[in-house]
C-alpha cells in the first residue's frame, strides 16, 4: 500500500547485484532495507546500499537482464506493532491474522507470509510463551452475491514442536519455513483444496450424488465429505501417474508432491480401474453441462417425472404473491441500492483484476465493495425519503418519525419476498420449457435415469477404490492435517494456470 512509483528507469544485469538507473533519484527515493519492484522482474529486490543517485547495491542478484520502470516499497518499522502483539499474547488475548497476506478467489491457498510464524516463534524466544495456532477456514458459496453463504470451520490447534523452537535459535529461516509448512497443512484441513474451480464444482456434485435422497447433512458433515472426495481424487491421480497411464486430462499442471506415504505404499491403478475413473468423470461433466443448459438444479432432477401443469400454476401464483408483497419496498429501497452497489463493485472488480497477479476473476472483492456502497447509500436514501416526508406531507411529526423508523422493516420484507420470488422463478422456467417444448421435455425425462446411473457408478467406484484410501474410506473421523502435506508444495498460485482458469470462470458468468 505504501509503494510509490520511482522516477526514471532501472537496468538490471543477470547475475549482478548492482542496479543502474537512468534519470533516477535514488538518494531521495530509496533507503537501505527498502525494496524495488522492477517491471518484468519476477520478484522484489531488497536494497543493501544506495551508492549514488543512479546506482544501487542489492542484497541478491537479478535473475534476468532487463530495463524498465520501477516502484519503491519503503522499509517499514514494525517494532511498535510487534511490541503490542506480544503484550496482547502475554495477557492471554487472541490475535487474528490472515497469513496469505491478501484476498483472492482461488480454490487453494496462496504462499503464506512469514508473519504468523515469526510472531509465534519470537513470542517463545523473547517471552518464553507457547502460542498455539488455530487454523480457521472460510468456505464461501456464491460469496460474491447477495444471499451467499459462508461456512466457518475451526481446526485443531497447532502446538509448535520444541524441535522447531530449538532450530529457530540457530537457523531462523529454516525454522520459519518448517512452521509455515505446518500452518499451511493445517489451514488446508479446514478448506476444500482443489486444483481449479471446475474440479471444486465436480466435488460438490459428487457429494450430492453420494448422499441418500432426503438426507440433509449438517455443514460440518458436508464439508468433511467434500474434503474426503477432494483428497481421495488427489490420491487417485497420483496412483494413475504411478501406473504410467496417460492421465493428462486428469492431472494438475504442476508435479504432484511426493510426501504422501499412504499413496506411495499403494499399488498403481489397474487399467480397468483407471478407465472406470475416467468414464465416471466424463459422464459427470456431461451431466453437469446438461443441467446448466436446461437451467435445472440437481435436487430438482428426482422430481421431474412428477411435474405437471398444476405445479406450474401453483408456482406461478406463488411468484405473483411474492411480487405483490415485495414490489413496492423493492422498488423504493432495495433495487436502487443494489443497482448502484453492483455497478460500482464491478468497476472495482475490474480494477483489482488488472492490478493483481493472483486473482482469477477478482470475485473476492465484489461483495466487499457491495457492502461498502450499500452502507453508504442506505443513509442517503433514508435522508432523501425523510426530506420528502417533511416537505411534501402535512403529517404530524410523530407520524413522520414512525414512518421513517418503519422503513428498514419494509426493506427487509421486500428483500425476503424477492428471494422467494427468485426461487419461484427458477422453478417455473424448467417447468414452462417442459410443457411447451417437446425436445426439452425429452432431455429432462432422460435426466433421472442418467442421475441414477451416475449414482450406481459412483458407489461402485468408491467400493472399488475406497479401500486404497485408508482412513478416508474406513474412519469416521479423519486427521486432516496429515493428509494436506500432499497439496501445495508447488503452489497452484505459482503455476501458469491463471489465464486458463480465469477464462474458465468468465465463461461461467
Amino acid at each position: 500500500d505504501m509503494a510509490c512509483k520511482g522516477q526514471g528507469t532501472i537496468t538490471l544485469e543477470e547475475g549482478s547485484a548492482n542496479a543502474r538507473g537512468v534519470d533516477t533519484h535514488f538518494g531521495t527515493e530509496v533507503t537501505p532495507g527498502s525494496q524495488v519492484d522492477v517491471k518484468g522482474h519476477p520478484k522484489l529486490l531488497k536494497v543493501k546500499e544506495v551508492l549514488s543517485a543512479t546506482e544501487l547495491q542489492l542484497e541478491s542478484v537479478a535473475s534476468s537482464s532487463l530495463s524498465g520502470s520501477f516502484k519503491v516499497h519503503p522499509k517499514v518499522d514494525q517494532s511498535t506493532m510487534y511490541k503490542q502483539v506480544y503484550q496482547s499474547l502475554c495477557s492471554g488475548q487472541c490475535l487474528g491474522i490472515f497469513p496469505e497476506g491478501g484476498s483472492h478467489d482461488r480454490t487453494d491457498l496462496l504462499p503464506l507470509k512469514a508473519g504468523v510464524a515469526v510472531i509465534a516463534l519470537e513470542a517463545h524466544s523473547l517471552h518464553h510463551l507457547n502460542v498455539p495456532i488455530v487454523p480457521v477456514g472460510l468456505n464461501y458459496f456464491r460469496g460474491h452475491q447477495f444471499g451467499g453463504r459462508v461456512v466457518v470451520e475451526f481446526g485443531a490447534p497447532i502446538m509448535i514442536p520444541e524441535e522447531i523452537h530449538a532450530s529457530y535459535e540457530t537457523n531462523r529461516r529454516e525454522a520459519t519455513e518448517e512452521l509455515l509448512n505446518l500452518v499451511a497443512a493445517a489451514m488446508r484441513s479446514v478448506i476444500i483444496p482443489t486444483e481449479d474451480y471446475k474440479t471444486l464444482q465436480q466435488i460438490f456434485m459428487v457429494r450430492r450424488l453420494w448422499v441418500k435422497e432426503g438426507l440433509k447433512l449438517s455443514p460440518s458433515k458436508a464439508m468433511d465429505l467434500n474434503r474426503r472426495f477432494a483428497v481421495g481424487v488427489h490420491r487417485i491421480l497420483r496412483l494413475a501417474e504411478r501406473a504410467g497411464a496417460d492421465a493428462s486430462m486428469l492431472t494438475p499442471t504442476h508435479e504432484l508432491e511426493q510426501t504422501d506415504q499412504a499413496g506411495e505404499n499403494q499399488e498403481p491403478l489397474k487399467e480397468e480401474e483407471l478407465r472406470e475413473f475416467q468414464e465416471m468423470r466424463t459422464e459427470l461433466e456431461e451431466y453437469m453441462r446438461t443441467l446448466k443448459k436446461l437451467g435445472i438444479r440437481d435436487h430438482q432432477v428426482p422430481q421431474l417425472v412428477w411435474w405437471t401443469v398444476g405445479d406450474l400454476i401453483g408456482r406461478f401464483l406463488y411468484l405473483l404473491v411474492t411480487l405483490a408483497l415485495g414490489v413496492i419496498p423493492n422498488v423504493m429501497f432495495n433495487l436502487p441500492i443494489m443497482i448502484v452497489s453492483s455497478r460500482f463493485a464491478v468497476k472495482e472488480q475490474q480494477k483489482s483484476l488488472k492490478s493483481s497477479s493472483v486473482k482469477l476473476a477478482a470475485r473476492d472483492v465484489v461483495m466487499s465493495y457491495k457492502v461498502i456502497y450499500v452502507l453508504t447509500c442506505i443513509p442517503i436514501l433514508y435522508v432523501f425519503y425523510g426530506l420528502m416526508l417533511w416537505c411534501f406531507t402535512d403529517w404530524t411529526h410523530t407520524s413522520r418519525v414512525l414512518s421513517l423508523l418503519s422503513l428498514p422493516m419494509f426493506a427487509f420484507f421486500g428483500m425476503k419476498a424477492s428471494e422467494q420470488g427468485v426461487r419461484a422463478y427458477k422453478d417455473i422456467m424448467p417447468l414452462f420449457r417442459r410443457l411447451v417444448n417437446d425436445e426439452k421435455r425429452r432431455e429432462q425425462d432422460a435426466l433421472p435415469a442418467q442421475r441414477a446411473r451416475l449414482r450406481r457408478q459412483l458407489h461402485k467406484l468408491v467400493n472399488t477404490l475406497g479401500p486404497r484410501l485408508g482412513d478416508l474410506y474406513y474412519d469416521n473421523k479423519v486427521e486432516w492435517t496429515k493428509h494436506m502435506t500432499s497439496f501445495g508444495k508447488e503452489d497452484g498460485s505459482r503455476s501458469p494456470k491463471r489465464e486458463n482458469q480465469s477464462r474458465e470462470l468468465k465463461a461461467r458468468n
